[in-house]
C-alpha cells in the first residue's frame, strides 16, 4: 500500500506536508532553521524570481517545458530551498558541482542551458568566464528578496518584504499530477570525453521514495542529516514531515567534525559511504554513545564487508543499519538489514549482499544472450519498472544504448537499464549480490568513472599517442593508475602538454594539465610510461590483464628511507611520510615539491585526507586533528602547524582523565579466572603445545628460535592483522619468516613446528573465529606473552588496544585453556632509577600519572596489574620484567629501531661523542633475555612472580666509548649541545644505509640531554639465584666488537672495528690492526698512546701495545692476566684499579717518548 500519494509530484506532496505541519521544524543548517510554513514561503518567493527568469510552463513566450536551474551552491538550506523553488516554479533543478574545473563547468551549462544559475558570493566568481547564461547571486540585495523573520529561538516563522504576498499565492502548476516531467538532472562522466547529463522525472523520485518509507519510514520529529549524496536525501524527509539537517561541506568526510555535528543536532537518519563510516568507526569505536539519538543509517554508493558490518553493529547497537543500492539512472535497485543479512549469511562471506530487490519483478540478471539467468548464477544486472531515469539529456543515441526496451513486461513505453554491473541472486535467500562490473567501468569512493573518458582527455591533452586507464588498491587506497605511450617527438604537437613522470610514477604537470578538463575524480594518481601496450593477439585490443602492475611497494621501501633538512624540517618531512600513503606517492617526491605544495594538487581527495586525518591521529599519539584545518591549509607547513595546535589542545586534557582511567582499566573483571579451580604451573620445557605472541618483534623472534632450540613443542604464532582472515596465513607466515631471516635466525625447519594465525589480540577470542579459539584453548598449555606496541610518544589512549586490552584478552584465554601465563613486561613500569629497583618495587596507581609519563608505561603498568589479578585468581602467572635490550651477544643482530645504538653508531661515524656526566647505559643482550625467561619460566618459587632481566648496573657512557675507541672508533669529546650541532651540520642531511634507520631516527626524534639521564635499573637479587649458572654477558670490549661489526655489515657504519689481537700480532711491536708502539699512524688509525689521554682503561687490552726493550716487557697476556685477577671483584672495583693502571701507563708512554 503506497505511504505517499504516487499520483502527485513532488511539489504538491511537499504543499500538501506544509498544509500538515505548518509549524514544525522543516529545514536546518549551521546557520538557519525554518518551519514548513516559512519554508514554503521562502520556497514560493524564490520561485516567483525564477517565472521571471522563464522558468516554468507558462509564459508570454509559450510553452518552456523542461526549464533547469542550476544549483552551484555548497550544501546548505539555501540549496534545498533552491531545488524546491525551482519545483514551484514548473522546472527542474541541475547539479552543478563546486568541484567542476572551469571547463567542465562551462562544458555542462552549454550542454543543460539552464534558465538561470543560482550560486552565492563565496562562489560566483566560477561563474565569471560564462556569459550566456543569467545568474541570481542569493544574499545580495534584490527588490524582490524575501527575508525570513525569526522568533527569539532563531527560527523563520514568517515572511516579510515587498513580494511576500506574491510569494504566498504564487500560481501552482496546473500539471502536478504530470509526474513524466522533468525534476532533476545530474551530471555523469561518458565514453567519449562529453559528460552526460542524467535526466530524472517526478515518477522516479516519488516512486523510489515510497519504497524507501516502506523500509524505513520518518515523521515529524525524526532529524535527518543530508551528507554524501545530497540532492537523492534532501527532499524525501520534507514529505514526510520530518527535519531536513544540512550538513556543511566541511564537515561531510571529516569523522570527528561529523560526529560531533550528528550528536549535536541530535539525528535520527543519515546515510554514509561505508568509506566513510570506516573513517567513522576508526575515531569512534562507541559510535552509538556518541550518537544516542540516531535510529537509522544508510550506507550506499560501496560495496560492505562483512568486517565492516559486524563492527556498526557492534559500534551501533540500537541503530538499523541497512545496505542500499542505487544508481542515479534508476535509484534504488535493492536494500535490505545488514544485521537481518548477516544472519543468513555465509561465515566465511567476505560481503554483504545488496538487500534484496526494491521491485522484483523487474529485476533482470541476464547472459550475454539476454536471457535471464538461474538463481546462483552471475549475469549482467538489468532494472526496469517505476524508478527509471528518462534518459541522457540531449544524447538519444547514448540513451537508446542504455535504456532498452523492456521484453519482459512489453507494455508501451516500458524500458529496462542496463546497470553495467555483474550480479546474481543468492538462492537460498533471495538477496541480490554484485559481483563486478561489466566492460571496465571504474568506481572509486562513489564515483562511477568510464576510462573512455579519461583516455580521450589524455590523449587530447597531452603529448600521448595511446593509452590505458586501470583502477589500483582497495578503499580509500584505490586511485587511478594512467599507462601511456608517449607521442613521436617529430609528430609534436605544440597545443598539446609535454611533461615528465618522476622515478616514483608521479606527474603534477599532467595531472595539472588534465585538471582542466576533468572533475578531480578522474584525475590519474599514478602514471607509468610504456613503449607500446600490450595488445590481444586475437581482437587486436588493448589487453588490459597484461599491463605491468604499478610499483607501489617501491613507494612503500623510500617512505622508510628518508632524508632530512634539520629540526626546522622534522616535522614536514613526518607528515610528508603520512601523505606518502594516502597519495601513493613518495616522502621525497612530495617534501622535493615544496613546503606550500597542496596535499589536493598531489591527488589528494576528500575522502584521502579524511584517512590522513585518521593516520595522523594515530601516529601523532592519539588526538584529534579537525579535518577542516587540514582542509583549509592544505600544504606541510599548514599540516604541521595544524598537528602541533591540536596536540597542544589534547595533552592536558587526556591528563586530567587519566587516573580515573587507570583505575577502571586495571580492575580484572570479577568472574574472570580459571575455568579449574587450580590451576598447576606447566614449564616451558614439558609443554606440547606453546602459543607464543610477538614473533614478529626483536624479542619475540629470539624467544622463537630459543623454545624451538630447547623444546620439542609446537608453537602457535598470532601474526596480527587488523582484519584477521584465515585466507591471510600466507601472508603471517611471511611476515614471521623475513623478521627471523632479518635476524638470521630462520631455517626451514620453522615450517615443521610452527603454526600462524591470523588474529588480532585487542578484539574479542583474539580476532579468531569460535571454532578456532576453542580448538586452540583445547590444546594450548602455556603461553608466552611477548606482544606488545612500543612507543614512547603515544599517550595512554592510542596504546590502550594492543597493550590493555590484548593482555586481558590473553588472559582470557589462559583463563579458559587453564594454561600457565608468562608475561613479558618492561623496566618501565617503575620510575628511573640508577640505583636500582627491587624485584618486589611497585609504583602506586596514584603514581602512574606523575611519575610513568608515557603511555607506554602507563599501558604496561595497567596490564602487569591485571596480570596480577589473575595470578590471585589462581592462574599460573610469571612477570619478566625487561631491561633496555641490545643486540644478540653472539650476531650482533640489533633491533633496528633502537635509540641507543643510534645515538651510539652515529657518534661514531662523526668521531665525536656527547660528555655527559651521569649517562648510563643499560644493555642488556637480547639472546640472553630470551635464554632467562625460558629458563625462569621452569622455576617455580613460592610467593615470586616478578623477575627482573636486565643489567642493576648500567655502564657509564664515558666508559663506552672509551672501549669503542679501543675498537678503532675514536671520538671526540664535547658538550651535549655541541654533539647535536655537530650532527646536523654533518649527519642531518645524510641518507641511511641500505638498512640503517640510525640518520631516521635522530631526525625524527633527537632525544633532549634529560632523557639520556631517564635510565631505569632493575636489582635481580632474586633473579640470579634461580638462573643458577646463566649469566649475563658483561658490556665488555669483545660483546662491542660483535655490535660493531654487525653494524658494519648491516651498513651502519663506514668501517669494521679493529680485530682481537692474537699472539702471532704482537711481532716487534707491531700490531697486525696497524697500531705501533711508536705512535706512528697506519691505515687511519692513531696508536693509542700518542696522546697522553688516548690510552684507555680498557683499551690496553685491545691494542696490545709494547714497549720493547724500555722499562722491562708489557704485553697484552699481562693486562689479560690481570683482568682475569680483577673480574673476581665488584665492577666498581675493577673500573677503579683499571684506571689507575691506565695513569701508570700514560706516564710509561711518556718516558719512551722523553727517551728519544
Amino acid at each position: 500500500m503506497p505511504i505517499i500519494d504516487k499520483s502527485k509530484d513532488l511539489d504538491a506532496l511537499f504543499r500538501e506536508q506544509v498544509r500538515v505541519t505548518p509549524d514544525a521544524i522543516a529545514l536546518e543548517d549551521r546557520t538557519s532553521s525554518y518551519t514548513y510554513a516559512a519554508l514554503d514561503a521562502k520556497v514560493g518567493t524564490l520561485a516567483a524570481r525564477f517565472r521571471t527568469r522563464n522558468v516554468g510552463p507558462c509564459s508570454s513566450s509559450g510553452k518552456r517545458a523542461d526549464s533547469l536551474v542550476g544549483v552551484l551552491l555548497s550544501k546548505s538550506a539555501d540549496y534545498v530551498i533552491t531545488c524546491l523553488a525551482a519545483h514551484r516554479a514548473g522546472g527542474a533543478f541541475l547539479v552543478l558541482e563546486l568541484a567542476y574545473p572551469p571547463s567542465l563547468l562551462a562544458e555542462v551549462i552549454q550542454d543543460a542551458k539552464p534558465a538561470v544559475v543560482v550560486t552565492s558570493p563565496s562562489h560566483s566568481h566560477l561563474m565569471k568566464d560564462i556569459h550566456d547564461v543569467p545568474i541570481i547571486t542569493l544574499g545580495e540585495r534584490q527588490t524582490d528578496e524575501l527575508q525570513p523573520a525569526t522568533t527569539n529561538d532563531g527560527v523563520a516563522t514568517a515572511v516579510v518584504g515587498a513580494c511576500a504576498s506574491s510569494a504566498q499565492y504564487i500560481a501552482a502548476c496546473e500539471d502536478e499530477n504530470n509526474l513524466s516531467k522533468l525534476a532533476f538532472v545530474s551530471y555523469s562522466s561518458g565514453t567519449t570525453g562529453k559528460p552526460k547529463g542524467i535526466a530524472n522525472p517526478h515518477q522516479a523520485a516519488v516512486y523510489s521514495y515510497d519504497a524507501r518509507f516502506s523500509i524505513s519510514d520518518v515523521k515529524p520529529g525524526d532529524r535527518v542529516a543530508c551528507n554524501v549524496y545530497f540532492i537523492w536525501e534532501i527532499l524525501r524527509p520534507l514529505l514526510r514531515g520530518a527535519t531536513v539537517f544540512a550538513v556543511p561541506d566541511d564537515s561531510s568526510y571529516d569523522p570527528i567534525a561529523l560526529v560531533d555535528l550528528l550528536s549535536e543536532r541530535n539525528v535520527t537518519e543519515t546515510l554514509m559511504t561505508p568509506t566513510l563510516l570506516a573513517a567513522v568507526l576508526a575515531r569512534h569505536a562507541k559510535l552509538g554513545s556518541k550518537l544516542p539519538k540516531l535510529r537509522t543509517l544508510w550506507l550506499n554508493g560501496e560495496v560492505v564487508t562483512t568486517d565492516l558490518a559486524r563492527r556498526a553493529l557492534k559500534a551501533l547497537p540500537n541503530v538499523r543499519v541497512l545496505n542500499c543500492y542505487s544508481a542515479s539512472e534508476t535509484h534504488e535497485i535493492a536494500c535490505g538489514d545488514i544485521n537481518e543479512m548477516l544472519q543468513r549469511l555465509d561465515p566465511d562471506a567476505a560481503y554483504c549482499p545488496v538487500g534484496p530487490p526494491v521491485d522484483a519483478t523487474h529485476t533482470y540478471v541476464l547472459d550475454e544472450e539476454g536471457k535471464c539467468v538461474e538463481p546462483g548464477t552471475s549475469g549482467e544486472l538489468f532494472v526496469g519498472g517505476d524508478f527509471l531515469a528518462r534518459g541522457y539529456l540531449n544524447r538519444p543515441e547514448t540513451t537508446a544504448n542504455a535504456f532498452l526496451e523492456d521484453r519482459f513486461d512489453p507494455g508501451e513505453g516500458n524500458r529496462m537499464y542496463r546497470t553495467g554491473d555483474l550480479a546474481r541472486i543468492i538462492p537460498e535467500t533471495g538477496l541480490l549480490e554484485i559481483t563486478g562490473r561489466v566492460g571496465g567501468m571504474i568506481k572509486i569512493r562513489g564515483y562511477t568513472i568510464i576510462p573512455g573518458k579519461v583516455e580521450n582527455a589524455i590523449v587530447d591533452s597531452l603529448r600521448v599517442s595511446n593509452c590505458a586507464i586501470l583502477a589500483n588498491g582497495d578503499g580509500l587506497e584505490r586511485q587511478l593508475v594512467a599507462y601511456v605511450v608517449r607521442e613521436d617527438a617529430k609528430c609534436g604537437d605544440e597545443t598539446r602538454q609535454d611533461f615528465n613522470i618522476d622515478e616514483n610514477g608521479h606527474s603534477p604537470v599532467a595531472r595539472h594539465a588534465l585538471g582542466q578538463h576533468l572533475a578531480h575524480y578522474m584525475l590519474p594518481t599514478l602514471w607509468i610510461e610504456l613503449d607500446h601496450l600490450p595488445t590481444n593477439q586475437v581482437s587486436g585490443k588493448v589487453d588490459l590483464k597484461n599491463l605491468p602492475a604499478p610499483a607501489t611497494a617501491i613507494a612503500a621501501a623510500n617512505a622508510a628511507r628518508q632524508r632530512g633538512k634539520a629540526d626546522a624540517v622534522v616535522n614536514s618531512r613526518s607528515i610528508a611520510k603520512m601523505w606518502a600513503v594516502s597519495l601513493n606517492i613518495t616522502p621525497e617526491a612530495i617534501l622535493e615539491a615544496g613546503p606550500n605544495v597542496s596535499f589536493f594538487d598531489l591527488g589528494g581527495h576528500s575522502l584521502s585526507l579524511a584517512s590522513l586525518a585518521t593516520r595522523i591521529s594515530k601516529s601523532m599519539g592519539g588526538f584529534a586533528v579537525p579535518l577542516a584545518k587540514l582542509a583549509g591549509a592544505p600544504t606541510l607547513e599548514g599540516h604541521v602547524q595544524a598537528v602541533l595546535d591540536a596536540r597542544d589542545g589534547h595533552i592536558a586534557a587526556v591528563q586530567a582523565d587519566l587516573p580515573a582511567i587507570l583505575a577502571e582499566d586495571s580492575h580484572l573483571a570479577d568472574g574472570l579466572a580459571p575455568s579449574s579451580a587450580r590451576c598447576s604451573m606447566c614449564r616451558i620445557e614439558d609443554a606440547d603445545t606453546i602459543l607464543l605472541t610477538g614473533v614478529t618483534g626483536f624479542l619475540g623472534g629470539n624467544l622463537l628460535h630459543d623454545i624451538l632450540k630447547n623444546t620439542s613443542a609446537r608453537v602457535i604464532c598470532p601474526i596480527r592483522f587488523d582484519t584477521p582472515y584465515r585466507t591471510d596465513r600466507s601472508a603471517a607466515m611471511a611476515r614471521l619468516r623475513s623478521n627471523l631471516l632479518d635476524m638470521g635466525l630462520w631455517h626451514e625447519s620453522v615450517l615443521d613446528r610452527v603454526d600462524v594465525v591470523p588474529s588480532n589480540l585487542s578484539r574479542h577470542r583474539l580476532g579468531l573465529l569460535p571454532e578456532v579459539y576453542d580448538e586452540l584453548a583445547s590444546t594450548v598449555q602455556v603461553v608466552v606473552h611477548c606482544a606488545a606496541q612500543v612507543n614512547l610518544v603515544y599517550p595512554y589512549a592510542a596504546l590502550r588496544d594492543p597493550n590493555v586490552k590484548g593482555t586481558l584478552e590473553i588472559i582470557r584465554f589462559a583463563c579458559q585453556s587453564n594454561a600457565t601465563l608468562q608475561y613479558v613486561s618492561t623496566n618501565g613500569v617503575l620510575p628511573p632509577s640508577q640505583v636500582g629497583w627491587p624485584e618486589d618495587a611497585m609504583t602506586s596507581i596514584e603514581d602512574v600519572p606523575k611519575l610513568l609519563l608515557d603511555g607506554y608505561c602507563q599501558t604496561k603498568w595497567v596490564a602487569e596489574h591485571l596480570v596480577l589479578q589473575a595470578g590471585r585468581r589462581g592462574l599460573p602467572a610469571h612477570i619478566y620484567r625487561v631491561g633496555t635490550l641490545s643486540g644478540h651477544s653472539q650476531t650482533g643482530s640489533a633491533n633496528t629501531y633502537d635509540l641507543l645504538t643510534a645515538l651510539i653508531v652515529e657518534s661514531l661515524h662523526l668521531g665525536a661523542a656527547p660528555e655527559l656526566e651521569g649517562w648510563h647505559a643499560e644493555m642488556t643482550p637480547v639472546d640472553f633475555v630470551s635464554k632467562a625467561i625460558i629458563a625462569l619460566s621452569n622455576h617455580e618459587e613460592p610467593g615470586r612472580s616478578i623477575y627482573h632481566v636486565g643489567d642493576p648496573h648500567p655502564i657509564d657512557c664515558r666508559l663506552l666509548f672509551d672501549r669503542f675507541e679501543a675498537l678503532g672508533y675514536p671520538t671526540e669529546r664535547m658538550s651535549w649541545d655541541a654533539w647535536v650541532a655537530l650532527w646536523h651540520e654533518k649527519r642531518g642531511n645524510a641518507k641511511g644505509g641500505n638498512h640503517g634507520f640510525t640518520v631516521d631516527i635522530l631526525r625524527t626524534g633527537m632525544p633532549s640531554k634529560d632523557t639520556l639521564f631517564e635510565i631505569t635499573a632493575l636489582r635481580d637479587d632474586a633473579t640470579r639465584v634461580a638462573l643458577g649458572d646463566l649469566r649475563r654477558p658483561a658490556v665488555d670490549v669483545d660483546l662491542l666488537r660483535t655490535y660493531s661489526r654487525h653494524w658494519y655489515a648491516r651498513g651502519w657504519l663506514h668501517r669494521q672495528p679493529l680485530r682481537a689481537p692474537t699472539k702471532a700480532d704482537n711481532v716487534n711491536g707491531v700490531k697486525a690492526n696497524g697500531v705501533k708502539a711508536n705512535g706512528v699512524k697506519e691505515n687511519g688509525v692513531k696508536a693509542n698512546g700518542v696522546k697522553a689521554n688516548g690510552v684507555k682503561a680498557n683499551g690496553v687490552k685491545a691494542s696490545g701495545v709494547k714497549a720493547n726493550g724500555i722499562n722491562g716487557t708489557f704485553d697484552a697476556a699481562l693486562i689479560e692476566s690481570n683482568h682475569d685477577m680483577a673480574a673476581q671483584r665488584s665492577k666498581d672495583t675493577r673500573i677503579l684499579e683499571l684506571e689507575q693502571e691506565v695513569q701508570r701507563l700514560k706516564k710509561e708512554l711518556q718516558d719512551i717518548k722523553a727517551s728519544r
